[in-house]
């Protein structure tokens, strides 16, 4: 089964949505860094550490050389946290996709030759998989462009609504 490294946007991004259980429905296994799992993942609306491994959350470490590179992503990017860093090399040292809301991540991932993706694809993956209902989906969509703290472009959460509810773009 294909494994995806996250970064901690996305599972706050989907536990804010309601979505993040449904993460684990997916045809895919998810991963995050030992660090990031124990200082990070505290508790995601209402879902604590504990409950995301029960649900199928890998805990990955990284060796000395690891460590050593997320050390470099970081000089590399001062704004990205060192916990995004290690998310990071996770990915890149196993040639893992990422998932990441952090544009600075992205960048690196795609100099890394690195397949990155974000929350809107997730979405798109619980609509192939039927893994979330469309009315779920679109409920969360619609609250994701209401809401100021989501920065997703709205022409892609519209186009995605429309999608759901099965009207065509002209």
């Amino acid at each position: 089964m294909r494994v995806l490294v996250s970064d901690t946007s996305i599972l706050i991004e989907l536990a804010r949505w309601l979505l993040l259980e449904s993460l684990f429905k997916l045809p895919f296994e998810f991963a995050v860094p030992d660090a990031l799992y124990e200082n990070e993942l505290l508790e995601l609306g209402g879902i604590d550490r504990k409950r995301l491994k029960g649900l199928g959350l890998r805990i990955e470490s990284l060796d000395r050389e690891g460590m050593a590179r997320a050390i470099d992503y970081q000089t590399a990017q001062p704004k990205l946290t060192f916990h995004d860093c290690l998310a990071l090399t996770l990915a890149v040292t196993n040639g893992w996709p990422l998932l990441t809301g952090d544009k600075r991540m992205r960048t690196l991932a795609d100099e890394a030759h690195l397949e990155a993706h974000g929350v809107l694809w997730v979405i798109d993956q619980f609509a192939e998989h039927r893994a979330v209902s469309k009315r779920a989906l679109s409920e969360a969509l619609e609250c994701m462009r209401a809401s100021p703290r989501t920065w997703l472009p709205h022409n892609e959460i519209d186009r995605r609504l429309e999608a759901l509810s099965g009207k065509t773009g002209g």
